[in-house]
């Protein structure tokens, strides 16, 4: 591997001061009355709270919980990004919280990297960071895309192109970068299935068996998922493609019981369409 250059200093600080941070408090109990005064209050030993600058709490963890403020570690994955060989002409970064700060994803978008799936059909690459405060997400990045036509979070997978890491304060620079480097090829290759689905036509019923398993019990997504799958066959045919999109449109546009929180629904969703990509290679492949 070349030596990579990362540059620290003002411009780690710089990126340090766009993520607010947290802190780690005792956990007490009290009556119900929520008296103080009395001596009823205990100190729960086995958990700590995060909370915010303000005080609010945004999360209960375990006493051995290990506490990655994002204004550490987003800064240094932001320099891996700088110093790789991807094409940084005119990216943009953009930093989303759920559960009240307790979950961060930061997605980068690529415009330089654009290609097309079929004609006036283009996407651009994206690479999504996630932290939480909360231990339900270590540190971690994931490969994707952006369906320009509709802004539809383009689902892709494959773990050579993503990096996690338990929670601690520094980043293994070597490995994040050498994920990273292979960020671009995995993209290329997963247009090239992409362009595929474009082209390959499936059955009503082949979809329903994909929309069932994304549904499970739920007669009302999957009701949604068919509706949905009518405006994408008008647009591209009956195909992988429209199939494929008709996930995506579920998993970043359905309706949200909690606004708030949707960063984390989108990701939950995201991880159901992921179950089902084998299924779809399988279809393209075989038509």
């Amino acid at each position: 591997m070349e030596n990579l250059t990362i540059v620290k200093g003002a411009g780690r600080r710089k990126e340090a001061e766009k993520y607010n941070r947290v802190f780690e408090k005792d956990l007490w109990t009290h009556n119900e009355l929520g008296n103080y005064t009395n001596g009823d209050e205990q100190l729960v030993p086995t958990h700590k709270a995060i909370v915010n600058e303000d005080g609010s709490p945004i999360a209960v963890v375990g006493k051995n919980y290990n506490l990655v403020q994002n204004a550490d570690i987003m800064p240094q994955f932001h320099e891996v990004i700088l110093a790789s060989k991807l094409d940084k002409t005119g990216m943009t970064q953009q930093i989303q919280y759920s559960h009240n700060g307790a979950k961060t994803k930061v997605i980068y978008t690529f415009p330089a990297h654009e290609m097309a799936v079929d004609v006036g059909d283009h996407v651009q690459l994206q690479i999504m960071v996630l932290n939480s405060y909360d231990g339900t997400w270590k540190f971690m990045s994931i490969l994707g895309a952006v369906r320009l036509a509709c802004m539809n979070g383009q689902v892709a997978y494959d773990a050579f192109s993503e990096y996690s890491a338990k929670h601690t304060r520094s980043l293994d620079v070597d490995v994040a970068v050498a994920k990273l480097e292979t960020a671009l090829e995995v993209y290329e290759a997963n247009v090239k299935l992409w362009q595929q689905y474009a082209k390959a036509g499936i059955s009503n019923a082949q979809a329903t068996v994909i929309f069932q398993k994304i549904a499970g019990k739920s007669d009302r997504l999957e009701v949604l998922l068919e509706e949905t799958f009518l405006k994408y066959k008008a647009e591209m045919g009956t195909t992988v493609w429209a199939l494929f999109n008709t996930l995506t449109d579920w998993s970043s546009h359905a309706k949200f019981k909690n606004e708030a929180n949707k960063v984390a629904t989108i990701y939950n969703r995201e991880a159901k369409v992921r179950k089902v990509l084998p299924f779809l290679k399988e279809m393209a492949l075989a038509a």
